[in-house]
Order: structure tokens, then C-alpha cells, then sequence
């Protein structure tokens, strides 16, 4: 804000303010000293200003200020959400498998018990939430199958079923994002703005469309994605339905459902300069073609072939390429209401 104010010219002001002119102001002199440590002292001030801005106008970089300002509007961070997953453990009949106990996959991701169970004909089922909040807790099916210490007894655990629920921690961006939004459109009676942001309130959705009317009179559809955009699990969904339960105006019949996704499969042969490989361009390929895909989830319902092979002609080092298919084929991809699209596979040759 002041950043072209410097010292000196603080005190060639101040100096410029004295009332007896025939004072000696040279450097060096009392009068020059007394004013210099004031003028840095004045500057300090106006320097400080600056840290003002993020706090008036809040964005990414405003730290706590953001909670703040959002909390004026009863807006709080989501706090996000743990994992839970049901167990199998097989044993010796009797073994009583306690509440606390703890199972934990190969890359170390550990399941608390809920309740304390006990093996009847060689297994029980048991309930389990994640240690820790955060989507990498939903792991897949199969993948729980350790103990953090061994429990004399149990021979084996496994999950059937993927965890679910587990959600992460509200982003700055995505809080300042939900902020603005809420300044922005105005909510009011149960309109298509106010269904997004009952919706947004909930952990785990990133993002939400609104179709009123769509299945009759006094009918509402909430589409919803998560934050990485896309399709969130049933948890989610039962939460997010709640919420809205919750706060919807009367006579309103709403209805909550994960967006689908639409996978998107990608291949090209390519030519490439000795600045880089092909390994490099597919890995950079697939990441530029998952932000383009996050962009138009929910805004656009065309994949423009063309913007793809843009895309891919934009990295670095890649020269020409040919055979580009998507979904196998060389046109648009339509996506369709109640879809996102989604990474599939990318493979460069």
C-alpha cells in the first residue's frame, strides 16, 4: 500500500514542517537523530498497513482472518469427516476382540474398534471408524488386514467393503470460495441458492447443482460432487440429505444424489525432442487433462476433443502427435446432467 514510502522521505517532510528554519538539520545533528528515529518509527506504521488488505478483503492468504470474517456470517470451516468400516476377524471362538483395539492396512493406515465383539464359529463382524480424519482413509475393500498388536486369538481381518466417509478438512481456497459465494447470491426462502449452500455446509461436498421442479411441483434435486469433483459415497449423501432436511421450507420434497462419473479414456503416439520422454509427457498430460476435467464438472457439458489435443501439443518437448482417441473416438464427448467427468485411463506411445 506504501511500499514507495521510504524513511527519507518522512524526514525530509518532517524537516520541511519545522518552524524555526535556521535550526541545523544536517546529518549527524540532534535535530537530524531525533527526527530519524521517529521517521523509522513512522514507517514501520505505514509498512504494517499492508497486513490490513488481506484481513478487509479476505482471499487464500488471509489465514485466521478467513475463519473470522467467514464466522460474521455463520459460516465455519468443515472440519471433515473420519472413515468407518466393518470388519471381518476370524479367530478362536471366544475371543473377545475389545473397543479400542486397532487394525491397520500395509501402508499403515489405522482402524479404531467401536464396541468390543466376540468371535463365535470362527468370525465376527465388527465396526471401526479411521484414527485420523481425511478422504485417505477410504480405503478399498481388502486392504485392512493387519493388527497393530497382535491380539492371541485372531488369525485374520479383513474388510469386505470399502471404508467410506471420510472426508478432509476444508481448504482456505474452498472456505473463501463458500464465503464469496454466500455474499454473492442471495439466499432466501429455499431457492436454487440457498439448496447450494445447505448443501456446501455438509463435509465431503466440494460442489452442488440445483434443479428445481424436477420431478413435479414442489420438488427438488441436489446433485453433489466432492471437492476433487468427483462422486462422493453414500455417507455423504445421507449427510448432506439431512442437513438440507433440516433447513428446507415446508412442503418441499427433496431429493439427494451423487453426480455419476463419466470416465474419461485417453491414448496418442506422439514425437518428442531430447528435452524430455515419453513417460514425462504422459505423466504431465494426465495431470493437465484432470484440471481440465475438474474445471468443467458441473459448468460444461461438452469435452471439446480439439482442447484436448491443445493440451497435449502444449507440453513441453512434444513436437506432433497422432492416433489421439478419447473414449475411443476422435469427437466431442457429451456429458450429461447427472454426470461429471472423471481421469480414466492415459496411455502415450
Amino acid at each position: 500500500m506504501y511500499e514507495d514510502l521510504t524513511v527519507e522521505q518522512i524526514k525530509t517532510d518532517m524537516k520541511s514542517r519545522l518552524v524555526v528554519s535556521n535550526l541545523d538539520t544536517r546529518e549527524g545533528s540532534f535535530i537530524d537523530d531525533m527526527i530519524s528515529t521517529v521517521a523509522f518509527k513512522i514507517w514501520t506504521t505505514y509498512q504494517s498497513l499492508d497486513a490490513i488488505v488481506p484481513i478487509a478483503y479476505v482471499d487464500e492468504t488471509s489465514g485466521a482472518y478467513i475463519d473470522k470474517r467467514s464466522g460474521e456470517y455463520g459460516i465455519t470451516r468443515k472440519a471433515g469427516t473420519k472413515a468407518t468400516v466393518t470388519l471381518t476377524v476370524s479367530g478362536t471362538d471366544g475371543t473377545v476382540i475389545p473397543a479400542g483395539k486397532v487394525f491397520v492396512t500395509a501402508d499403515g493406515y489405522q482402524f479404531t474398534v467401536d464396541a468390543a465383539a466376540t468371535i463365535a464359529i470362527g468370525t465376527a463382524s465388527v465396526a471401526a471408524t479411521a484414527a485420523e480424519i481425511g478422504t485417505a482413509f477410504n480405503v478399498s475393500a481388502g486392504t485392512i488386514t493387519g493388527q497393530l498388536q497382535n491380539l492371541s486369538g485372531v488369525t485374520s481381518v479383513t474388510n469386505a467393503a470399502a471404508a467410506s466417509g471420510g472426508t478432509d478438512a476444508e481448504t482456505d481456497a474452498a472456505l473463501v470460495a463458500r464465503l464469496y459465494a454466500f455474499l454473492q447470491n442471495t439466499a432466501t426462502s429455499g431457492n436454487v441458492a440457498h439448496y447450494e449452500q445447505w448443501a456446501l455446509e455438509v463435509s465431503g461436498v466440494g460442489a452442488a447443482k440445483v434443479t428445481p421442479t424436477w420431478n413435479g411441483a414442489g420438488t427438488v434435486k441436489v446433485l453433489i460432487v466432492g471437492s476433487d469433483r468427483e462422486p462422493v459415497d453414500g455417507t455423504i449423501v445421507d449427510n448432506c440429505a439431512a442437513n438440507i432436511e433440516a433447513k428446507r421450507p415446508i412442503g418441499a420434497t427433496v431429493t439427494v444424489v451423487s453426480a455419476e462419473a463419466l470416465e474419461i479414456n485417453v491414448a496418442a503416439s506422439i514425437t518428442v525432442d531430447s528435452s524430455t520422454t515419453k513417460a514425462a509427457v504422459q505423466a504431465a498430460f494426465a495431470t493437465a487433462l484432470d484440471e481440465y476435467l475438474k474445471g468443467i464438472a458441473f459448468s460444461k457439458y461438452t469435452l471439446i476433443y480439439n482442447r484436448v489435443a491443445m493440451m497435449l501439443m502444449d507440453i513441453d518437448g512434444v513436437t506432433d502427435y497422432s492416433a489421439l482417441t478419447v473414449n475411443g473416438g476422435a469427437a466431442n464427448i457429451s456429458i450429461a446432467d447427472d454426470e461429471v467427468p472423471v481421469l480414466g485411463t492415459v496411455v502415450i506411445s
